[in-house]
């Protein structure tokens, strides 16, 4: 049985007030994985990794859940565009914010990058970026373009305790 991703903080000395915090998960390879998420926490996010369809939903169908999701286009022996179906047909992942990379897509990725952002697009997806080469400064503003005003997990301590005031 898979375990659960982990959350991992952001980097301590970028670590921001709760409020501020959001949580991204990514899904890609343990190798390009570490560098999405060393990108994330060192601007004060905190991260959960997957590598892995059910991984990411372990994590997701817990009790904590992401701010934006940023998955490989191109993902080894499965399917992102079933992760995104399976994702945005969920009432609770509907509206989550959905990123699709192609971190050197190769030369096959190259020929269907146009129909695999747009077949992502008409599955929900709300980004797609083609990144030849890892930019830690445009993966984050793009990141930034997808976050909601208020982190999830504030969100709901926010209605948690509107709930206690009535």
């Amino acid at each position: 049985m898979t375990d659960e991703p982990k959350v991992e903080k952001a980097t301590p000395e970028c670590k921001l007030p709760a409020k501020d915090t959001f949580r991204i998960l990514i899904m890609d390879t343990v190798e390009n994985t570490d560098q999405l998420k060393a990108a994330c926490k060192d601007v004060g996010h905190d991260v959960v990794a997957a590598q892995s369809i059910k991984e990411a939903f372990a994590f997701l169908d817990g009790k904590d859940h992401a701010d934006v999701i940023v998955c490989a286009a191109y993902l080894e022996d499965e399917s992102m565009f079933d992760f995104l179906k399976r994702l945005k047909t969920n009432p609770i992942h509907k509206c989550t914010m959905f990123m699709t990379l192609a971190l050197e897509p190769g030369p096959i990725g190259y020929k269907v990058m146009a129909s695999t952002e747009r077949t992502g697009e008409l599955l929900g997806a709300d980004a797609f970026i083609h990144m030849p080469e890892f930019d830690a400064a445009q993966l984050i503003a793009e990141i930034k373009k997808l976050l909601p005003e208020v982190p999830m997990l504030e969100k709901g301590k926010q209605e948690d305790a509107k709930k206690e005031a009535n």
